[in-house]
């Protein structure tokens, strides 16, 4: 899920960037044409195969996987464990989440996925997964016919990450797709990317992580850079003695009295009305955003309700302009830093688990993960202002440092703004493509 929607700094906070009032940086070219990111282009032909390419891949069998069927699903998510072991940055999701996640008969959100989920053998052996796939939602919404693959794993073999990519391009074009795009866990309202910079400490909450020779078995069958989405890590340590935050913060101040504006944090005893909220203000605000796939009112409180035990009250924010609802922004604090690193609850994962969402105090990073404002509301610096809440909210609560993303490379008014706040870019996560 993308960190932030397109939002244009009020000139006053815009000034601390140092680029002309009125007119893009210089090094934010097609800002006008596409504000919010821009659709991959020049993506390479399926075929003809490059060199790289293995042709014969008789060795490696192709087992279709029902995600309805629990034992199917779990042998499906077992694919990880061997591939990672002895990989000390490496913290397996949840399994029960990720077993209800997949599960297509109660999984509300997968209603409109149509899935080639594979397993790939080698010598009878599992070494392999992959997910090809098309999105309904995300083609009505964008009138094209797009194919995706997602859920990638595999030892470090081109014949078992080919063999998948020919069985996945090859499904892909029985269902007309005209292009496929991934690694996407389905889409950008789920996890997507794959890391291609900076493999030197775990990921934070609900980002991915794989192993470095991924991105090799993935181009030599042929795929591109599509779009990169980058991760930027802030030291808030120093508050407002950190002379950028500082120049905001007395900047913001006068934003805050001329335009009316007030910031609050949402009420859990008030839930559902609160959720009711974040769910009207999040399709208005990033409806113009490249990848963007509207989501569907209870797919959404799903996953509120997913993510309501590991919520910091404090760090959901709602900005309002003279009473009115304008954005939102939601923060969560690292529950990577207590998770069990296999994934697994039993026998004693739940412990630490448990003790890290009960002791606030005890984390010590965050991730801002979702901010969106809507239209009506851009272009006076309120995104600047919930950056900047955010920051000393986190502080005060012992969370000194932490990451931002995922935005798109290309939007350059939102980089532009985190950069202001002292961010610095520290990951990329890539989508790779194709055309078919």
């Amino acid at each position: 899920m993308e960190t932030t929607n397109g939002v244009e700094p009020n000139p006053e906070i815009r000034a601390v960037t140092d680029a002309p009032v009125g007119e893009p940086a210089a090094a934010t070219p097609a800002v006008e044409e596409h504000p919010f990111g821009a659709p991959p282009k020049d993506l390479p032909p399926l075929e003809p195969a490059p060199p790289s390419r293995i042709v014969d891949v008789s060795a490696v069998e192709i087992e279709r996987v029902d995600l309805a069927d629990a034992a199917q699903r779990k042998r499906f998510l077992d694919v990880v464990k061997p591939i990672y072991a002895g990989d000390r940055n490496y913290i397996e999701p949840l399994r029960m989440e990720r077993m209800e996640f997949l599960d297509t008969k109660k999984n509300i959100g997968l209603k409109d996925i149509d899935a080639f989920v594979m397993l790939a053998k080698r010598g009878g052996k599992v070494v392999g997964r992959m997910t090809a796939h098309v999105d309904h939602a995300y083609d009505r919404y964008h009138g094209t016919r797009s194919g995706w693959f997602g859920f990638f794993e595999a030892v470090n073999d081109r014949k078992v990450a080919h063999a998948m990519f020919d069985a996945g391009t090859k499904w892909l074009r029985t269902k007309g797709a005209v292009d496929c795009i991934g690694p996407m866990n389905f889409n950008t309202n789920h996890q997507c990317g794959l890391l291609v910079q900076n493999f030197e400490r775990p990921p934070v909450v609900e980002m991915t992580y794989n192993p470095q020779y991924y991105e090799e078995l993935i181009t030599s069958y042929g795929f591109a850079k599509a779009k990169d989405l980058y991760a930027w890590w802030i030291d808030v340590s120093q508050g407002t003695d950190n002379p950028k935050v500082g120049r905001i913060a007395k900047l913001a101040e006068r934003v805050k009295k001329r335009e009316g504006v007030t910031i609050r944090h949402m009420e859990l005893k008030r839930f559902d009305q609160e959720v009711a909220l974040m769910f009207r203000l999040y399709n208005q605000a990033w409806q113009k955003n490249w990848g963007f796939v509207p989501v569907g009112e209870e797919e959404f409180v799903h996953i509120a309700k997913n993510l309501k035990p590991i919520v910091a009250e404090k760090l959901l924010l709602v900005v309002e302009v003279k009473g009115q609802p304008a954005g939102f922004c939601v923060t969560l604090p690292d529950v990577n830093e207590w998770m069990p690193r296999d994934g697994s609850l039993f026998p004693l994962g739940w412990v630490g688990l448990l003790k890290g969402v009960t002791k606030l105090h005890k984390y010590r990073q965050a991730r801002l993960m979702v901010l969106g404002m809507l239209p009506a509301f851009r272009k006076r610096g309120l995104e600047s202002l919930l950056f900047l809440e955010t920051a000393l909210r986190a502080r005060a609560l012992g969370m000194n440092a932490g990451e931002i993303g995922w935005t798109l490379e290309d939007n350059w008014l939102v980089n532009r703004a985190i950069e202001s706040m002292d961010g610095k870019l520290d990951r990329v996560y890539r989508l790779f493509g194709l055309t078919l």
